[in-house]
């Protein structure tokens, strides 16, 4: 006898997207999300998983729930793309990987794939390890260190010696790290108000703005002026053909893709060492297991690291992971829906602006035990801890960032190289601050050195 065919399953009624509470006539939740962004967009995932905010008249609907935004980032990247924040910066930045969409991203990212995965990554391991070497033998015992300045000027030679095999005029790198606050603001202008006639406006933001990209048009003029040594991105980026067409990338493209090395590598590596040396600081015991590790693994302070020494460094790879969680680097990003989709219950109409917030994903207490506190030892007891959907720190899908396992390598080298040579010691002063952008940048980040060996003494005046 033949069964019955199963009768498909009724699809699921889409919920009603709920309105964030707050919302004040004409200005809507844009003070809620200035006075306090990260504790507005944190406070939405109790209202629903996307839940509706506006931006004076402008509707944004915000995606709080990991699994949601996990779909928005692989199952819809394709109905979602990032729309009109990527428009009216793209004169800025050009049509690199960070900017393309559709069929262009697809093949760029093709192109440049074989340039991030080709061998050398002991050669790379090794220009990490000597920037920051060359970097902090200018440190002198006691002396306060501004860690932010000190973490933008390091960061900034890792991407140009590693990726482009130049150096940097010092005057350079001082622009650009004079110039990297100006470049942040005039971005998050251009994603909450995505006109292109706001960025033409005569506003001092803008013309900062417009300063802080001439700054890092000139970087990227040295940077790939020259041919780049073998093994660097700048010649793998000559020489990298697309798979299926066979074709090289012109000049303009590999300077596009500079431009993306240059102030991504730049501004999230360098935010996110700073707060790992806060963290350290905060947490003695912590830096002590560390620190430990490092004396273990790799020996003193004139050892040189290896690949194989990255691969045996858990603590220090917790420490990292936790910092990244804690204090992932993109407060919000966007995308905008190119047809009618539908995210878990909800239905989104074709246009819609949507946002997410990386950092307030990862500070979710539904998703971690205490979530606020810094605890390497959470990823000791749990290595998936938040779920599989629940960590994101380099994004997910098509636009997962390209040089995440440079990123992890490169945090790692630094650290571990600083803590082999130096003990930071906190100095006397009000505690740093988040300064939200459409990074959260950490304000305020001081340090004193001791040589590793050595007890510390107090910090004395001036800032490095």
């Amino acid at each position: 006898m033949t069964a019955a065919p199963t009768a498909p399953d009724p699809p699921v009624p889409a919920l009603p997207v709920p309105v964030a509470p707050g919302r004040l006539p004409l200005l809507g939740h844009a003070p809620a999300l200035v006075r306090d962004p990260l504790g507005f967009l944190g406070s939405l995932a109790r209202v629903g998983g996307v839940v509706r905010i506006s931006l004076g008249p402008r509707a944004v609907w915000v995606v709080t729930r990991p699994e949601l935004v996990h779909t928005l980032l692989v199952g819809l990247a394709h109905d979602c793309p990032r729309g009109a924040v990527q428009v009216t910066l793209r004169r800025a930045f050009g049509d690199g990987l960070l900017m393309s969409e559709g069929r262009a991203h697809r093949d760029r990212r093709r192109a440049l794939q074989s340039a991030f995965a080709a061998p050398g990554v002991e050669r790379c391991v090794r220009t990490v390890e000597q920037v920051t070497r060359e970097r902090i033998a200018r440190w002198r015992t006691g002396r306060t260190l501004d860690v932010g300045r000190q973490m933008t000027r390091l960061a900034l030679e890792v991407v140009t010696r590693a990726f482009f095999d130049t150096r940097l005029r010092e005057d350079r790198s001082a622009a650009f790290e004079r110039a990297l606050p100006d470049l942040v603001r005039g971005q998050i202008v251009r994603s909450l108000c995505p006109h292109p006639a706001v960025g033409r406006l005569p506003l001092a933001v803008n013309r900062r703005f417009d300063a802080a990209v001439r700054v890092l048009n000139q970087v990227v003029d040295q940077a790939v002026g020259g041919p780049g040594g073998p093994g660097s991105l700048l010649w793998l980026l000559r020489t990298a053909r697309d798979p299926d067409t066979g074709r090289r990338l012109d000049e303009s493209a590999v300077r596009s893709e500079a431009i993306t090395a240059l102030g991504a590598g730049t501004e999230t590596v360098s935010t996110t060492l700073t707060w790992l040396f806060q963290e350290l600081m905060d947490h003695p015991a912590v830096h002590e297991r560390v620190a430990c590790e490092l004396d273990r693994v790799v020996g003193g302070p004139a050892e040189p690291l290896t690949v194989r020494h990255l691969g045996a460094l858990p603590e220090l790879h917790r420490v990292i992971r936790e910092t990244l969680r804690l204090h992932t680097p993109n407060a919000f990003l966007m995308r905008t829906a190119s047809t009618e989709v539908r995210i878990g219950p909800y239905t989104v109409p074709a246009g819609t602006e949507l946002l997410y917030s990386l950092t307030a994903l990862h500070r979710d207490p539904g998703r971690y035990e205490r979530p606020l506190v810094f605890d390497p030892d959470r990823w000791a007891a749990d290595p998936q801890a938040g779920g599989r959907d629940g960590f994101l720190p380099f994004g997910a899908g098509k636009h997962r960032c390209i040089g995440e396992s440079f990123a992890w390598m490169e945090l790692a080298v630094v650290a571990a190289t600083v803590l082999r040579v130096w003990r930071p010691l906190p100095v006397p002063g009000p505690r740093p601050r988040e300064r939200v952008w459409t990074t959260v940048q950490p304000d305020g980040v001081a340090m004193a050195v001791v040589p590793r060996r050595a007890s510390g003494p107090r910090a004395t005046g001036g800032m490095a």
